[in-house]
């Protein structure tokens, strides 16, 4: 099986993480990069297209940020990732996170070919780093410690393809979970007893056995990925009364397509 990089998926946003209150904007262009003012553009190659919905006509090659998670003030507080294979949630003590204390947003997906898609973070390799900002509130190893309990969740789904006499229905069903945290984590990194697995690594390298596939895709079928962002408060490193630290959270995707042959 040989693996072809077929194009380049860009999704960059700027987060203004509080604990009293966030603020964030980001933009992105795939080969020929711009920004799009305060948005948050995501961008393909044409055999790849994106949607916010799934439904026929909807997929394109760029989405604002504001139609994925809305426009205004946005609250990050920590909150505690449960993830197991096929779902991610997210608690504040005993009772589910409110949604507006974490960014999450779903992308649908569908391509000419069939390819798997990698984290590849930013040109430099980062997929969470700070902004300098004058703000004596904050010490920079305290700016360290929150970047490093950032958690970016990636939960793929099956497509399941139904017959009916209207013609064909897609359903969804959860598959696959994955979890970046900018260093690795063991049992150590956590308190409470709240374990689960992240990676680290970037990019494809080649077939390397650590390469993580966020989701394998067939081609002419759509699918569908969450991605959630949130600050980890059962890491060691959660320093829960820093506010307005400014963080770039690089999500720039590489879509590497196969092909048989050597």
């Amino acid at each position: 099986m040989k693996k072809k990089i077929s194009f380049l998926l860009i999704l960059c946003m700027v987060s203004l993480v509080a604990f009293t209150s966030a603020t964030y904007a980001g933009f992105s262009k795939q080969y020929n990069p711009k920004v799009e003012g305060m948005h948050f553009g995501v961008a393909t190659q044409e055999n790849m297209m994106i949607s916010k919905t799934g439904t026929p006509g909807s997929f394109r090659d760029d989405i604002p940020f504001s139609e994925l998670v809305g426009t205004g003030i946005k609250t990050l507080r920590p909150v505690a990732g449960t993830v197991s294979t096929n779902s991610i949630e997210l608690y504040q003590g005993q009772y589910i996170a409110n949604s507006s204390n974490y960014i999450k947003f779903e992308l649908y997906f569908a391509g000419s070919n069939n390819m798997d898609l990698y984290l590849a973070g930013s040109t430099s390799g980062t997929v969470v780093d700070s902004i300098r900002i004058d703000n004596p509130t904050y010490a920079p190893a305290d700016v360290t410690k929150i970047i490093d309990s950032v958690r970016v969740g990636f939960l793929a789904y099956e497509t399941i393809e139904k017959p009916t006499p209207d013609g064909i229905k897609l359903e969804y069903k959860a598959k696959q979970t994955n979890i970046y945290s900018v260093n690795q984590k063991t049992d150590e990194s956590y308190l409470g007893g709240l374990k689960y697995e992240t990676f680290n690594n970037l990019g494809h390298t080649s077939g390397a056995q650590n390469d993580v596939i966020l989701m394998s895709t067939e081609a002419n079928k759509i699918y569908k990925m969450d991605i959630f962002v949130w600050v980890e408060s059962k890491d060691v490193n959660c320093i829960q009364d820093v506010i307005n630290v400014n963080l770039n959270i690089n999500l720039r995707f590489l879509a590497v397509k196969n092909e048989s042959g050597d």
